[in-house]
């Protein structure tokens, strides 16, 4: 009888120290996977820390660009104007001309 206590002592122990060996294998994968988790969120942290202050300076950017592209529009329209202007000044004085050479030399054609 004292020999069964001694085998089954044994057998028990043996299935115990196999529990206790793959516990001790799971919670190293375990310790494991959360410093993996923790470097993750370490590096999203730094990734992301800076965002709202570069989205911010994008903003300004982008408001600043478009207040100058309004002003080049602006003064696009004004030398469009200005180019409209001096051609039609062009095409008055042309005709001016023009006309002032048939009065003065009255056998050029009157085709225009």
């Amino acid at each position: 009888m004292l020999i069964a206590v001694i085998i089954l002592n044994v057998i028990l122990s043996l299935v115990f120290f196999f529990v206790a060996w793959r516990l001790w294998k799971l919670k190293h994968t375990i310790n494991q996977a959360t410093q993996s988790i923790l470097n993750a969120d370490r590096v999203t942290y730094d990734v992301l820390h800076a965002t709202p202050a570069a989205l911010a300076q994008g903003e300004l950017g982008t408001r600043n660009l478009r207040t100058r592209y309004q002003q080049v529009e602006l003064q696009l329209l004004r030398l469009r104007q200005i180019v409209q202007l001096l051609s039609l000044g062009q095409t008055a004085w042309v005709r001016q001309s023009i006309l002032q050479r048939r009065r003065r030399n009255p056998k050029l054609p009157r085709t225009l």
